[in-house]
């Protein structure tokens, strides 16, 4: 599982209540903050709103809670029931639901605009390297790589809006680098659809709706990726998304080299920078974006941030100098 979630975190609260695993229910007082720490996509998700009663914030929590429910039932890689599992097990989708096509679609758009950096045909790397280094199974790793860098290709899937397949046999599919984006952005437009004007979601990447009730940001601390404890820096926010990629996130070995961000070109773990974080309107964009930049140039990651505009890239690279990229 893609671990990037957890190199991110919020540094403070302005007045805000204690972090607690359940939905934290403060007295009836105006503009209080509320929130709910759960599990999504099997990892550590929480919202914070700030309303005007218990009974409120429950209810609309509550809702968000089925919004996370019914994308994991679309993007989990651990439910065998999910619209992903049985595209990846049987290597074709009939009836998909729509937002599994539009998020194939546009995960499709981000290979393109990143030259292939973006990809989310990598799972059976995933599939590949979690073998190799939890199992005896034993033989060269790159001859292994060489073997299964023909089926890895974001243009191998065909889709329709009411059938998705692979075009080569063998192929599957991980939203890990998108899904949790997305996901973040569907329950932040459920809540600013709801009234609510001082909103943080994190459903793997962050998204403020509105800063904190006394008009402060949202404080997010960016963890060290040279000893996976300490905050490097914080980023503060009002409005728009955040996403980190980091090698340290997820690794399968000591050294450290190999881990879950692949170059789907080469098949290798990406190692250029040790960590990339992304600022954009939407946490799709964040997220897509700082998987791929994992994998590019600076120069290359300096166009797509000048042509696109309102992004920001702040990259930490293996020597431990800091370089940002500003539309």
């Amino acid at each position: 599982m893609n671990n990037r979630r957890r190199l991110l975190s919020v540094v403070a609260l302005s007045g805000g209540l204690a972090l607690t695993p359940r939905i934290v229910l403060a007295k009836d007082e105006k503009a209080k903050v509320y929130q709910w720490n759960g599990i999504a996509l099997g990892a550590d998700a929480s919202i914070q709103l700030y309303a005007a009663s218990a009974h409120e914030a429950e209810k609309i929590l509550n809702n968000a809670t089925h919004i996370i429910q019914k994308y994991e039932r679309l993007f989990s890689l651990y439910d065998q029931n999910s619209e992903t599992s049985r595209l990846n097990n049987n290597g074709y989708l009939e009836s998909p639901s729509g937002d599994f096509v539009k998020l194939t679609q546009i995960a499709g758009k981000f290979g393109q605009e990143t030259n292939g950096a973006f990809d989310i045909t990598i799972q059976p790397l995933w599939d590949l390297y979690k073998n190799q280094f939890n199992t005896e199974s034993g033989g060269e790793l790159n001859a292994k790589i060489d073997r299964l860098l023909p089926i890895i290709g974001y243009k191998n899937i065909n889709v329709a809006e009411d059938y998705i397949s692979f075009a080569k046999e063998g192929m599957a599919v991980s939203f890990n680098g998108i899904a949790q984006g997305f996901i973040t952005d569907k329950v932040t437009e459920y809540l600013k659809s709801e009234g609510y004007k001082n909103v943080l979601v994190d459903i793997g990447e962050y998204n403020a709706a509105g800063p904190q009730a006394d008009g402060q940001p949202w404080r997010i601390g960016l963890l060290n990726p040279f000893d996976a404890v300490s905050i490097a820096d914080v980023i503060e926010i009002k409005n728009g998304a955040i996403a980190t990629s980091g090698g340290y996130g997820n690794q399968f070995d000591q050294s450290g080299n190999h881990h879950h961000l692949f170059n789907p070109k080469t098949g290798q773990s990406s190692n250029l920078y040790a960590s990339v974080t992304v600022k954009a309107n939407d946490a799709t964009t964040a997220d897509a974006l700082s998987t791929a930049f994992s994998n590019m140039q600076l120069s290359e990651i300096e166009h797509i941030v000048k042509t696109r505009g309102g992004i920001e890239a702040r990259l930490t690279a293996n020597d431990g100098n800091i370089y940002k990229i500003t539309s």
